[in-house]
């Protein structure tokens, strides 16, 4: 596994691309609850303009997660573009750095000419988990009688239609 860092003295003027694979651990991510079940690979080009480095790719893997409907486990491939300004850390509360984080650009810094792309990549891979799980957008989830999943097994419980959220409310008699 390689390190997610760049030396700034190497990019060139017409930029650079380079590609890593790394693994969650490696990008800080210790929640048992997340399981990143393929490498994380990613492919980045480089582009310097004076003290600035624009960073633009796209991270691949994959993630096991738990169906908010079903309760059943799925893997989630992920697909995520990785667009970032990264500025030296003591240009982070110039102007700039505010101008571009007005405009929705993510903003990094960097320490000592070594761009550091961990914190960028565990950002963008952790802002792409949705917070609603879904196996499938058709999935039919759980019954709310007999707790089936509905995916596998066809109940024979009625489905309660009620016209109001109110409805049960009509046979209450209060003394």
């Amino acid at each position: 596994m390689l390190q997610l860092t760049v030396d700034l003295p190497s990019i060139p003027e017409e930029g650079i691309s380079h590609s890593f694979i790394t693994h969650e651990k490696a990008l800080g991510i210790v929640d048992p609850e997340l399981l990143v079940v393929q490498p994380v690979q990613i492919t980045c080009g480089f582009f310097r303009f004076g003290h600035e480095v624009v960073v633009q790719g796209c991270m691949r893997s994959a993630i096991r997660l738990t169906c908010g409907r079903c309760a059943e486990e799925f893997v989630l491939p992920l697909v995520v573009p990785l667009d970032a300004v990264y500025l030296p850390v003591h240009d982070i509360s110039s102007e700039r750095a505010k101008e571009l984080e007005a405009g929705d650009i993510d903003v990094y810094v960097y320490v000592e000419q070594v761009l550091d792309l961990a914190e960028m990549v565990r950002d963008r891979l952790l802002l792409s988990i949705p917070l609603q799980p879904l196996c499938a957008v058709e999935c039919q989830g759980l019954c709310p009688s007999c707790g089936v999943n509905r995916n596998t097994v066809q109940c024979q419980c009625a489905e309660v239609k009620l016209d109001s959220p109110f409805e049960l409310l009509k046979g209450l008699r209060f003394s």
